[in-house]
């Protein structure tokens, strides 16, 4: 079966059926062979169906064979629900896609139905043809979600068979490495994140979930077009491994679920990273790394998916936790783990601006799979249909965490505000009167200037996506704001959520990155950058480079914070 051109055709062997449909609609399709009578007949259903005709053809054939393996779906990019086969009027198979839900194999009812195991990772809890409004979470009406959304470009596992094996030396350090693959189409490098089995004081938390969700991103904007057509190689080639959560499937449905086990071009370091758009955070993560390097502290690496898996615990003992420039994609459990660190006296670097944003999961029986539902609001490529916010692995709801009652603020003081299209846009920071406040005196020290970030190979410091507080999101009452950016140019826009109407703004000043500093219970403290582009000014050894050193030499030292109402 194959929906193309706005005709459904139906295939056996040399025979072909065709019947013109309506792309989006439900149809019920009736396929009856009563030798030599081949014939496919369309009845509209659900809540357009009066609008639309029913269909009949039917062809003469030959004696027809139709034993053999059962592949639904295959090349087909649409919605199924409900397959059944009947032989003489009898029940032979029949599937009810409400059935297991979050799992990758459909158990199959009648006399001649095995289970339907699903390939690359079709997109399951979405409305079937007798949805219409009743329900919005497929956990209440599963009954109303009894269809599969195919895609013919879905791929989640390449399942390529293991050629070579590396085995990284025991007393090798903890990072970033990369495989040199060289061949005559060119140079590639495919990353490997080394985790610390030693428990360091510092630990960098490498931002898989993020470079997942943009991995073999060929979203660019305002010049995307452009960029696709000077790299026409790279862009057919990352079409072929799966695009990125940024763009959508060939049927214009968005693309929600991604996997690791396929090749991910554009997290590399170089050309390709920088150029099809997509891996800023990756790029801009290895300069942090080489501050570290340079702080002369001894730190470990852990990532997303190790505290989505293991919790609080993939820490170890570490007193210092520092994020990447854009931790944009967190699940619950990955949140879970950073609050609980933070509660026991952890402390916190958010390195970075627009992070703890939106909210991914992974499926229970194929945990290399993330899926992501953009629901509701934010800054996003395309939008979830109606009906179809929650979860397939686990029902919850997806979207912004903001709108489902964690906003970042909570975690680390500041939230996503507004976004630049480039880094001309960009400010340099500027001491504030909180700076002089004793409690964060030791960032400053040896530090002479009042503009911070000012000139840096990514433009100022403050730029791109950047964070603001706000204690109505969240932001604790005693965190202080020790820097703050400068006016930006009028290209630099509030972000969706910071609107009600189309001209009123739900906060005064939504349009500034903050640097802040609070303490927290247990001892702990939080520093948060609020920029993208602050990783670029680590380069900036009199300025911004310096106060992190401070602020990283100050979080390691284990005399504890104290917050400000308890005694000294």
């Amino acid at each position: 079966m194959e929906l193309k051109d706005g005709f459904l055709k139906l295939s056996f062997g040399l025979a072909v059926l065709s019947l013109p449909v309506k792309a989006g609609s439900w149809i019920d399709v009736k396929c009856t062979y009563s030798g030599p009578l081949l014939q496919l007949e369309l009845h509209p259903v659900g809540i357009d169906a009066r609008w639309q005709q029913e269909r009949k053809t039917e062809l003469r054939v030959a004696a027809m064979d139709i034993s053999g393996d059962l592949v639904i779906g295959s090349g087909f990019s649409g919605k199924i629900e409900a397959p059944c086969f009947r032989r003489n009027g009898a029940l032979s198979a029949r599937w009810d896609f409400s059935k297991a839900m979050q799992q990758q194999e459909v158990p199959g009812e009648g006399p001649h139905a095995s289970t339907l195991r699903l390939i690359n990772t079709p997109r399951r809890a979405v409305k079937s043809s007798r949805w219409a409004g009743q329900s919005f979470d497929w956990r209440q009406r599963p009954d109303l979600y009894a269809a599969i959304h195919f895609h013919d470009d879905d791929l989640s596992d390449c399942e390529w068979p293991t050629t070579s094996e590396l085995r990284l030396p025991p007393d090798a350090a903890s990072g970033i490495y990369a495989v040199r693959i060289e061949t005559a189409a060119g140079l590639h490098h495919v990353p490997l994140f080394a985790r610390s089995h030693r428990n360091p004081a510092v630990l960098f938390l490498a931002s898989t979930f993020s470079y997942l969700a943009y991995g073999n991103s060929l979203w660019a904007p305002p010049n995307e077009q452009e960029i696709i057509a000077s790299y026409p190689r790279e862009a057919e080639a990352m079409r072929r491994a799966g695009l990125s959560t940024y763009c959508r499937h060939r049927d214009g449905s968005g693309i929600g679920l991604v996997s690791t086990k396929r090749p991910i071009l554009n997290a590399t370091p170089g050309l390709m990273g920088e150029a099809i758009g997509g891996q800023v955070a990756f790029n801009d993560d290895l300069r942090i790394i080489e501050w570290l390097d340079r702080t002369g502290e001894h730190w470990g690496l852990v990532s997303d998916h190790d505290l989505h898996r293991e919790g609080a615990a993939a820490l170890g003992g570490a007193r210092v936790l520092v994020t990447g420039s854009h931790p944009e994609y967190h699940s619950r459990e990955t949140l879970d783990a950073i609050e609980s660190f933070t509660r026991q006296g952890g402390r916190l670097i958010y390195m970075g601006g627009n992070g703890f944003y939106w909210r991914v999961s992974t499926l229970s029986d194929a945990p290399h799979v993330m899926e992501l539902r953009r629901a509701e609001n934010g800054i996003r490529m395309w939008i979830e249909p109606e009906g179809e916010y929650h979860h397939q692995s686990d029902g919850e709801m997806g979207g912004l965490w903001r709108r489902l009652g964690r906003p970042p603020n909570h975690l680390v003081g500041v939230g996503y505000s507004a976004q630049a299209d480039n880094e001309r846009s960009s400010q340099p920071y500027v001491r504030t009167k909180e700076a002089e406040n004793p409690r964060a005196l030791f960032l400053f020290e040896g530090v002479t200037a009042d503009r911070i970030g000012d000139t840096t190979s990514l433009g100022a410091a403050g730029g791109y996506e950047i964070d603001r507080t706000d204690q109505g999101l969240g932001t604790p009452g005693h965190a202080l704001v020790v820097a703050r950016t400068e006016e930006f140019d009028a290209d630099v826009l509030p972000v969706n959520e910071e609107r009600l109407t189309h001209t009123r703004l739900d906060a005064a000043d939504p349009i500034r990155a903050d640097l802040t500093f609070f303490e927290g219970p247990a001892g702990g403290a939080v520093l948060s950058t609020g920029s993208v582009l602050f990783a670029g000014a680590l380069e900036e050894r009199e300025g911004a480079g310096r106060i992190m050193d401070n602020a990283l030499k100050r979080f390691v030292d284990p005399e504890p914070f104290r917050l400000p109402q308890e005694p000294a």
